[in-house]
């Protein structure tokens, strides 16, 4: 399905392999992470690995609002509509995101604890970005 909004299969094909992907690169990370050892996230240094798994946990919150809009468009055939509830998903997966990592703790001494910083400050930005759209609708 192509039309001039530009809502062809690719974009949907590429929504999925980015956030496959981005998901498969922050495991891979984490586990490279771990085997690299301490220090993670401190004052004496990062984790290289720890960065990696930041910036592939990112693609792949990224595209999920993107994903979900290619799996609407059979269902709703009204684009803004097909929009809002890929944002609200998308929200929705964020919090849960945030919730987890606050249960998992903060601390940075450790892989889970800098794992779950990097993973709350990057669900806070989506749902800071999601805020911002509902205040400017």
């Amino acid at each position: 399905m192509s039309n001039g909004w530009g809502d062809g299969e690719r974009s949907g094909r590429f929504a999925t392999l980015l956030g496959l992907g981005g998901g498969a690169v922050a495991v891979a990370a984490l586990l490279l992470a771990g085997t690299t050892g301490a220090p993670y996230l401190d004052w004496d240094g990062v984790n290289g690995w720890v960065i990696v798994f930041a910036a592939g946990l990112f693609a792949a919150l990224v595209s999920v609002p993107f994903g979900i809009e290619v799996r609407l468009r059979e269902r709703y055939e009204d684009r803004d509509r097909r929009w809002e509830i890929s944002m609200l998903a998308w929200a929705a997966i964020a919090v849960v995101v945030l919730l987890v990592a606050v249960a998992a703790g903060f601390d940075t001494g450790t892989l889970a604890g800098a794992a779950s910083l990097l993973a709350a400050i990057e669900a806070a930005m989506v749902i800071g970005t999601i805020g911002a759209w509902l205040l400017s609708s």
